[in-house]
């Protein structure tokens, strides 16, 4: 059978179900405030082969084919070291 509690027991229970309600609020209004933050950041967009270097200064030109150049060279060695690996993994084999 269950003791019952005495009325101070029972508004100290409900002042900290109340301070625990409170900084339940404050915690959902940050996460609102978060998430609106996040659904007002903008999207990256890619730009389309057919709108590249409009409006490009000279540096801005230079900058994407130093990156492009960059990439090519990033795919080039990727696949050599593949390459290199499968050689190596035949020759261990043979």
């Amino acid at each position: 059978m269950a003791t019952p509690i005495s009325d101070e027991i029972a508004q100290k229970i409900f002042k900290a179900m109340e301070e625990q309600s409170d900084v339940l609020k404050k915690m959902g209004s940050c996460l609102t405030k978060l998430e609106e933050a996040k659904l007002k950041k903008g999207a990256h967009v890619e730009i389309a082969d057919d709108e590249e270097g409009e409006g490009w200064d000279e540096k801005d030109k230079v900058d994407y084919e130093r990156n492009k150049q960059f990439e090519k060279l990033t795919t080039e060695t990727s696949a050599m070291r593949e390459k290199m690996e499968k050689m190596q993994l035949a020759f261990r084999k043979a």
